[in-house]
């Protein structure tokens, strides 16, 4: 664990300028830097660099943040990474602090573990110059049309038939067998009448990728995780595909074969391809297509799909064309969906798989194929699927509903509206019988309440979207304004006017810092947040409060979790301004002239607008059958939430 003050010499070291001037040219414009963004394509510089404030921006893809950012955005590395990398730029000692024991247990063991998978793909690429690896391993890979580079690239080796051949190697390199074991390298047998307690011996263990073709495997960073092995072998009895077992290093459902060599032509290309086993991502990367991973004979799963994530939110599925392909694409295209991904898919002929498909045909020939070929997965579904309906209504109506099943999955209702229009237009339904089964759906899959009043049917000369619950009434805006005054002015003291008491003739004015006032105004109406991030932010708001210790955006804006410091920095930039506040002219422009009416204006806000949610609610809630108590409940529980709403409007006017 990096030590705060260690943490706090690095960013005041680190100028940001410098930093990123290592890898984009930067050219001085008035006070800030200007470049050609290293995260997307362009020609027209549109890179911010501010050393002033410490932060990048690029305006054309919208990536932005501090020094530490940048670093993690650059090297994709982690948090603990991108400060290493900066210390040892500016030649700062790290010294971390004692962990506890079991920390220093767990570390060292994964450590043991990485030393010994790279141990393994050494032996396994070295035997592939032995005479057995070059008559069995090396022609195969040869075969399969990959080249010298390329098996170097992937690491590619070949595990002797000899079934404890790598487990003496190891042993005699002074390997413990509990880590071969451990990592999966190792397997071993206990015979009938042995203890299955004991730590197995080496005459009981035997090589686990014995006379197999070995596909390392790669953690994002590069380093060995895992292996998986190909059988050259003809016999029914025998395992095409042997792979490493769940290992405290590996946990195939967080890994994406290739990501390690894939990821910055993946940010690069904006778009990610994603075929299903190991020879169609090598093939693919030989034919230039180098922003292409695999799922490695796993079926997609929410943590892949958002490590794909991080480096860009556009997937293209490219799996075999035949009938086992086309349903693994399905399953991996609702995961996509689910998480918020712009989805393409690519059907191939059905005697070809991605390796196949990439060898028969020239690098131009693939790219060509694969950008006419790459469509929604909308028009996707009704090709592939509509062959089955064909003639059969009922089949047909099924077919509509597996569409709009799928549009379901979607968190964005935008998205989600184009989608149900491009379906309607395809299947030559009207929208409003679209949206009625989408609200079915989506009520099934998220618990959300269908809306009991039926859409008229649009005239034909206006065309008409049936609404979804609608955002326009979010709490947002008001809950980011009040964080953003909270982080930023935490410490400094402000002068607030009270509410005078009946005996009193005027209001009484008092002193406080901001972060009291915000944090006990908050409290005493037990208030939490909508948007999860200013939730977190508060949390450790309160926490640092009850311990005494100061609140400011310096503290956020270096913050170990890089979600939570990129939102903070979004919060700090100076331009930041509440539009929905500026349009009711409601907002001040010299707030640090005036930060407590800027801290009371922040909190009467946030809490309008809770109420005036609330009204709104209870009003849909009175609409809908009710009996005599019933009803007179809500209508008393309106009245005092207009009161409330009508004292709160008169405080925010009495700031104004």
């Amino acid at each position: 664990m990096i030590p705060r003050e260690t943490i706090d010499t690095i960013f005041n070291t680190a100028r940001i300028d410098e930093v990123v001037g290592d890898f984009v040219n930067l050219k001085k414009r008035g006070v800030n830097y200007l470049g050609l963004c290293p995260f997307h394509n362009e020609k027209t510089p549109s890179f911010t660099v501010s050393p002033a404030k410490g932060i990048y921006k690029c305006f054309g893809c919208g990536r932005g943040g501090n020094v530490v950012n940048f670093v993690m955005e650059h090297e994709q590395t982690d948090y603990v990474g991108a400060m290493k990398y900066l210390a040892k730029k500016y030649n700062i000692e790290i010294v971390e602090k004692e962990r506890a024991p079991e920390e220093i247990e767990l570390d060292n063991e994964r450590e043991s573990l990485m030393i010994v998978t790279s141990f393994a793909q050494k032996f396994f690429s070295d035997n592939l110059e032995t005479e057995q690896g070059r008559a069995i391993g090396l022609s195969y890979l040869e075969e399969r049309g990959f080249t010298p580079e390329t098996i170097q690239k992937f690491q590619l080796g070949y595990a002797p038939e000899s079934h404890k051949a790598f487990l003496n190697a190891a042993l005699h390199a002074g390997y413990k067998l509990k880590f071969l074991i451990q990592a999966g390298l190792v397997s071993f047998r206990v015979r009938e009448g042995e203890d299955e307690t004991k730590e197995p011996l080496p005459e009981q263990c035997y090589d686990r990728f014995a006379g197999r073709v070995i596909f390392p495997i790669h953690n994002v960073s590069g380093r060995v995780i895992a292996f998986g092995g190909r059988t050259l072998k003809k016999e029914k009895t025998v395992a095409k595909y042997v792979n490493s077992p769940e290992t405290p290093l590996y946990h195939k459902s967080n890994v994406l074969y290739g990501i390690n060599l894939a990821r910055r032509a993946i940010t690069a290309e904006d778009n990610c391809f994603l075929v299903e086993g190991y020879a169609d991502v090598i093939s693919m990367h030989q034919s230039g297509l180098e922003n292409t991973v695999a799922s490695s004979g796993t079926s997609l799963t929410v943590e892949q799909v958002r490590l794909i994530r991080r480096y860009t939110p556009n997937l293209t599925i490219l799996y075999d064309g035949d009938e086992a392909g086309l349903k693994a694409s399905e399953r991996g295209l609702l995961i996509a969906l689910k998480e918020g991904m712009n989805v393409k898919l690519v059907t191939l002929p059905p005697e070809d798989d991605p390796d196949t498909f990439a060898r028969k045909h020239s690098p131009e020939e693939l790219k060509r194929y694969l950008k006419a070929n790459a469509v929604d997965f909308i028009v996707f579904r009704t090709r592939t699927l509509a062959k089955l309906s064909e003639g059969d209504p009922v089949k047909r109506a099924e077919l509509i509903k597996d569409i709009v099943h799928a549009i379901a999955n979607i968190p964005e209702m935008i998205t989600r509206s184009l989608y149900i229009r491009e379906c309607s237009r395809l299947m030559q339904v009207e929208e409003p019988v679209l949206w009625s089964e989408l609200r079915k759906v989506r009520s099934k899959l998220f618990n959300e309440v269908p809306s009991s009043v039926v859409s008229p049917k649009p005239a034909e000369s206006v065309k008409q979207i049936p609404t979804e619950s609608s955002d326009a009434f979010s709490v947002e805006p008001q809950e980011k304004e009040l964080i953003r005054v909270l982080v930023k002015y935490g410490e400094e003291e402000a002068t607030f006017v009270g509410e005078p008491e009946p005996d009193q003739e005027e209001a009484p004015i008092f002193t406080m810092k901001i972060a009291d006032y915000i944090i006990q105004n908050l409290k005493a109406d037990n208030v939490t947040f909508e948007n999860l991030l200013c939730q977190r932010i508060y949390d450790e708001c309160c926490a640092m409060f009850d311990r005494g210790e100061p609140i400011n955006d310096e503290y956020f804006l270096r913050h170990g979790e890089t979600d939570l410091s990129s939102f903070s920095m979004s919060l700090a930039n100076d331009n930041y301004i509440m539009s929905d506040w500026s349009r009711r002219s409601i907002g001040i422009k010299t707030e640090r002239d005036h930060l407590g009416i800027t801290a009371e204006k922040a909190v009467f806000a946030l809490k309008s607008r809770r109420v005036e949610l609330m009204i709104k609610d209870l009003q849909e809630h009175i609409r809908q059958p009710l009996n005599d108590e019933e009803l007179g409940n809500m209508i008393e529980h309106k009245r005092r939430l207009d009161t409330a709403k009508r004292m709160l409007k008169k405080k925010l006017g009495r700031v104004i």
